[in-house]
């Protein structure tokens, strides 16, 4: 096991205290020593109203200038330590750290960012604790050694480190770190286009209960994991959903972005007991997927099947 300290931010300037997209928050009944996850956004990297997307999908949003639908992240809250962790750090970051920590100056309660890997949804949020907006100090920020190395050598990014608005820590796959007494997160690496940094999803383990987030992966077969297994041996767990099947892109060469379609996913995991099923979550919808569309054939499939769709705003107790 991987001991690390806590180490807290101090002042910083103010974030944007209005909240993200169109799901209502779902809250829980939640006690001083409890520890909980929340959903932040659910979409793929480019969120929702997406560039270059004349379809309704987006339109409306451009039309009505809706709040933008958050790019996929999660939150965990220790209230028995007041302790706060990110995953990802996305460029909804300003909206998402408000509604995990509910304070009009989150960072000054944040105790450390995960990173799943170096894809613009997933790291572009960390230019905003630079000095030309928050000029955080030493937000730590916890990273696989070919990510830190990017981090470090690489601009803009060096910079945050130079100014010290970051600290970099280095984590190794399958190492469990300790974050407080009762709270771990385990790094598993996932094959992925890794052009900049490995890609990683997370297992958090909470007092009772432990999650698997994988918001990212190729083909499932690529994995030199059962995700089947992996299902079977935690109480939640959060899987790349972003495309639905073959047919919703059309302008693009599905080889480049071999995520596993929904429909794929489900046939891998027909033969998993309904409990089994119910613990999976399909999160980092693109926008395009029709699973963001609660009055879809293809929703109501996905869900009279014992899946669910991630929404923005779920909290579960760990």
């Amino acid at each position: 096991m991987i001991f690390t300290k806590h180490i807290k931010p101090y002042s910083i300037l103010l974030l944007s205290v209005l909240l993200i997209g169109c799901s209502k928050s779902q809250k829980l009944e939640v006690k001083s020593n409890d520890i909980y996850l929340k959903i932040l956004g659910t979409i793929q990297d480019g969120g929702i109203p997406h560039m270059g997307c004349n379809k309704k999908c987006c339109k409306n949003y451009f039309l009505n200038q809706n709040r933008r639908m958050g790019v996929s992240s999660i939150g965990i809250t220790n209230l028995k330590y007041d302790t706060n962790y990110l995953i990802d750090a996305t460029p909804d970051v300003n909206f998402q750290l408000e509604s995990l920590i509910g304070s009009a100056n989150p960072s000054e309660k944040l105790n450390g960012i995960f990173l799943t890997h170096a894809h613009m949804g997933h790291y572009a949020g960390l230019l905003n604790f630079g000095r030309e907006s928050l000029n955080s100090v030493n937000i730590p920020l916890y990273l696989m050694p070919k990510f830190h190395d990017f981090i470090l050598n690489n601009g803009p990014w060096n910079q945050l480190v130079t100014l010290k608005n970051i600290n970099l820590f280095e984590i190794n796959a399958d190492k469990e770190l300790i974050l407080d007494d009762n709270l771990s997160i385990t790094p598993v690496q996932v094959p992925h286009r890794d052009e900049y940094s490995e890609t990683v999803g997370f297992v958090i383990k909470g007092k009772s209960k432990k999650a698997l987030y994988i918001p990212d992966i190729d083909k499932w077969e690529k994995w030199n994991v059962s995700i089947v297994e992996s299902i079977k041996n935690v109480d939640y767990a959060f899987l790349d959903g972003t495309f639905y099947d073959q047919k919703e892109i059309n302008n693009r060469d599905m080889s480049e972005i071999p995520h596993p379609f929904v429909i794929e996913s489900m046939k891998l995991f027909d033969d998993l007991e309904i409990k089994h099923k119910n613990k999976i979550y399909f999160i980092h919808l693109n926008h395009t997927n029709p699973l963001l569309n609660s009055n879809s054939k293809e929703y109501k499939y996905v869900v009279s099947n014992g899946y669910n769709v991630a929404k923005e705003g779920l909290e579960l107790k760990l």
